[in-house]
């Protein structure tokens, strides 16, 4: 189904080479596991147009959602926050901010679980 160059070019480029798509033909759902990374991905559609959903971990660093459109273009899915900030001279804000933080992730989880990505 993705015959799209520039989608799998992009996806390496994203990578720096270090993770690559299958070169035969992908199914809707698949998963690409090297250089310690896990990355999950789904053949979509966005605006009637082919696009390529990830959802990539690594214990390393932080985990990424992220779509490629048919023409290359990366675009920044919300992702699972790995903490939360707050301030501790304000009274209550670590409250709000742990809140903000579970609230999120929740809501992502639940996403990326719809689309099949986890």
């Amino acid at each position: 189904m993705l015959a799209h160059a520039a989608i799998r070019q992009a996806f390496a480029a994203y990578f720096s080479g270090t993770v690559t798509l299958p070169q035969a033909p992908l199914a809707v759902r698949g998963q690409v596991t090297m250089a310690r990374w896990s990355v999950n991905y789904l053949l979509s559609e966005s605006d009637g147009r082919p696009c390529l959903d990830f959802y990539a971990t690594n214990r390393f660093t932080n985990d990424r959602h992220v779509r490629i459109h048919e023409d290359g273009r990366l675009e920044h899915l919300d992702a699972p926050l790995e903490l939360f900030i707050h301030d501790p001279k304000v009274p209550g804000d670590r409250e709000r901010a742990e809140r903000a933080y579970f609230e999120h992730n929740r809501r992502i989880y639940e996403l990326l679980r719809s689309k099949g990505l986890l």
